[in-house]
């Protein structure tokens, strides 16, 4: 897979962004000990930080080159969560290869998009649970939580796939409609 420095650049700074915002989040996922909670209420967040360069780029292969850099900034922390984040990566990408083939189109990139909070939780809890025995992601409710929970972040990370293709793409359309005279009015 070719990608350009344009390409390269905005995977290495959504992987960054995505670090440094995160990390925002996860001091606030502290305050609410509830099972699941970081990650529902990081869902919106990957999916709208994931979105921007799979759309911008438009191959397959860019969640998971987003990951890579991600998981390199993330071994300075820890190599399990490492191997998490490279996972989710590959898996989502895999997944929404299957369902979806290409990023062709608006739709079927927010709902492959979507699919990335998913497998980052699933592989978030495997890494934890099994690689380090941490009971802590040991989920409650069994299977069906898992199930519910993941429709759950699904739907969040959709909307947040949704929420940047309105407020950032769309708004990156216009600039260059009106930077090229074609500001429809």
């Amino acid at each position: 897979m070719k990608y350009t420095t344009k390409d390269i650049t905005l995977i290495g700074v959504v992987a960054a962004l995505t670090v440094v915002i995160g990390y925002v989040f996860y001091l606030v996922g502290h305050f609410f000990p509830i099972p699941g909670y970081k990650f529902v209420v990081f869902a919106p967040f990957l999916g709208f930080m994931m979105y921007i360069p799979v759309r911008k780029v438009g191959k397959m292969g860019v969640m998971t080159a987003v990951n890579m850099v991600f998981g390199l900034i993330m071994a300075m922390v820890s190599l399990i969560m490492t191997v998490a984040i490279v996972s989710a990566g590959v898996l989502a990408e895999l997944v929404a290869w299957i369902l979806f083939r290409r990023y062709d189109t608006s739709k079927k990139t927010i709902l492959a998009v979507g699919l990335y909070p998913v497998a980052a939780v699933l592989c978030a809890s495997y890494a934890s649970f099994y690689l380090t025995g941490n009971v802590l992601y040991q989920v409650v409710g069994g299977g069906a939580f898992v199930v519910v929970l993941s429709l759950v972040i699904y739907l969040l990370g959709t909307m947040g796939a949704y929420m940047a293709d309105r407020v950032v793409y769309r708004r990156i359309i216009e600039i260059r409609n009106v930077e090229n005279g074609k500001d429809g009015v």
